[in-house]
């Protein structure tokens, strides 16, 4: 019981701060509904109810700006992911990856075989083919960097590789 009492008293009790900051609001917001009452009454109501709004909503804010509140803002939980459930994510982001990969090249491969079929429309094409290794060498950037988070340094190597090999063909087909 006399626990009850000690935490009820703690919530209860008036701090003085909080009180001289809730009236210095109301004053203000006083004296911006009667410089608008001169305009019209109506609006001035709706103005003071907008702003009274908006005190309340960002009241937990106002309280810790003021230093009135003792509550800090918890940072958001983060959930332990297992190293096993890690690795599957992993995996699975490496194989979307080489998917994409993998029709990009065959998007180059077509490409170059309809360029290799029309001579009237090089230019084209060639733009085509550039268009579509600048896409493959975005994708090869971003396998990379992921292979780079993972550590996995054959991978590293593999999709260098692949880089100059379409940076050769960019160059080949941008002239």
């Amino acid at each position: 019981m006399d626990c009850e009492h000690t935490v009820n008293s703690e919530s209860n009790s008036i701090s003085w701060k909080g009180l001289a900051a809730l009236i210095i609001i109301l004053i203000i917001i006083s004296i911006i509904a009667f410089l608008l009452s001169s305009i019209e009454g109506f609006l001035a109501g709706v103005v003071v109810i907008f702003i009274g709004f908006l005190l309340s909503f960002f009241r937990d804010d106002i309280k810790r700006v003021l230093g009135l509140s003792t509550k800090q803002k918890e940072p958001t939980p983060v959930a332990k992911v297992e190293d096993d459930s890690l690795d599957k994510l992993d995996k699975m982001i490496k194989l979307e990856m080489d998917k994409k990969i993998a029709k990009e090249r065959q998007n180059i491969a077509k490409a170059i075989a309809k360029y290799n079929e029309k001579p009237k429309k090089h230019l084209k094409l060639g733009f085509e083919i550039v268009q579509e290794a600048t896409v493959l060498l975005a994708l090869l950037d971003q396998a990379k960097s992921q292979a780079i988070q993972s550590g996995n340094h054959d991978l590293i190597a593999h999709y260098e590789q692949i880089a100059e090999e379409i940076g050769e063909l960019r160059e080949k087909y941008s002239q």
